[in-house]
């Protein structure tokens, strides 16, 4: 929680400012049993986003990095390339000040990992063919990556009600970056996501969807090492959640390997924003449906 002494040191407004907003209802704020206001920090993210309020002082909303963002990170074309070059040569902190800078400055999840993170990582993922030190740059690259997108996720408030999805990647299928990626684009949107990581039994997703009662399973797959079981297994799955009237997802680099899953509930995504888009309108078709006179009443009430 902020006070609106530090959200405004940290926009570089008046502190009278700040409270004339929260009171006019520009950013929302709670009040202590003493009367004072206070902010969380995915509600002042919330409003940098939303109104592309500049950051003066980004360190008090612990958001030390950002100081190293660069000035042009609306370059479209130069984004990829110089987030490439960061995590190329280890430099952690300015690459996560870009990706960072870039949700702030109102960029989507999606967006920035369709764009400047999908590039830099398969630009990066072809050194080995002719660098030694290949494989160990794309793994520092990866973590680094982990890292900046796990901040934001903390910046995002999960909505307290609303569509459920459940998401991760099949049993040895190692990669986090994905999947958390996909959590994050959807926290992104209103939806309550819940993430199960890289490596998920098929026997774990059946007991989360027991318990959270998902609209729609996503699953990223990028490495795919027994394709033919894979295929069965996903069939299966498909099988089991269309007759609970979940929608299931698919996504990743490796899907490519897989011919054979069938389900009249899959959905193939070859992009972030592709997952985004399915979750929207499955969250559209599902909303509530108020006629003419509910409506009037509510408006009474």
């Amino acid at each position: 929680m902020l006070t609106t002494r530090t959200l405004a040191r940290a926009l570089g407004v008046s502190e009278s400012s700040l409270k004339r907003w929260a009171d006019e209802g520009r950013i929302r704020a709670t009040r202590t049993a003493g009367g004072h206001r206070r902010i969380t920090v995915a509600e002042a993210v919330r409003f940098i986003r939303a109104s592309d309020a500049p950051l003066a002082q980004p360190g008090l909303l612990g958001l030390a990095d950002l100081a190293s963002a660069p000035d042009d990170l609306f370059v479209a074309e130069a984004q990829a390339e110089r987030l490439c070059e960061h995590l190329r040569s280890g430099r952690s902190r300015e690459a996560r000040a870009l990706i960072l800078g870039l949700y702030l400055r109102g960029q989507s999840v999606a967006a920035i990992a369709d764009g400047p993170i999908r590039e830099a990582m398969r630009q990066l993922g072809e050194l080995w063919r002719h660098d030694e030190a290949g494989v160990f740059v794309e793994h520092r690259a990866t973590e680094i990556c982990t890292q900046a997108v796990q901040q934001i996720a903390l910046l995002i408030e999960q909505p307290a009600e609303g569509m459920v999805a459940i998401g991760g990647a099949p049993r040895r299928d190692p990669y986090l970056l994905p999947t958390l990626l996909a959590t994050s684009a959807l926290k992104n949107e209103g939806v309550q996501a819940v993430n199960l990581g890289p490596n998920t039994p098929f026997e774990a997703l059946h007991e989360a969807v027991r318990q959270h009662r998902p609209a729609l399973v996503w699953l990223s797959v990028s490495h795919a090492e027994e394709p033919r079981k894979l295929e069965q297994e996903l069939t299966r799955l498909a099988r089991s959640l269309g007759e609970a009237g979940v929608m299931l997802v698919l996504g990743g680099q490796a899907l490519h390997k897989l011919h054979a899953v069938r389900g009249d509930n899959i959905h193939i995504g070859q992009s972030m924003a592709e997952l985004v888009a399915f979750a929207k309108g499955l969250q559209a078709a599902n909303a509530p449906i108020l006629c003419p006179s509910t409506t009037g009443e509510r408006a009474k009430s």
